[in-house]
């Protein structure tokens, strides 16, 4: 599925976020270890559009996976 990076919060080594689904009005938790290319993570800010799989994450609700970023 499609969507867009709504926070990105990187510090001390560590990356989280969370991704609003086309269409939806809830948001997907990510981390650095749901990126498909970690190296995204330097790209990813606010605004970004990607695309990513979602997956139940008993302690966030919902957990974007296979995270990837849509390059210009």
């Amino acid at each position: 599925m499609k969507g867009i990076v709504t926070r990105v919060i990187k510090s001390h080594g560590s990356a989280w976020g969370s991704i609003r689904p086309e269409g939806v009005s809830r948001e997907a938790f990510f981390n650095l270890a749901s990126l498909v290319r970690p190296a995204d993570l330097s790209a990813m800010e606010q605004g970004q559009e990607v695309e990513f799989e979602e997956e139940a994450d008993p302690v966030n609700g919902t957990r974007a996976v296979q995270v990837v970023c849509q390059h210009a």
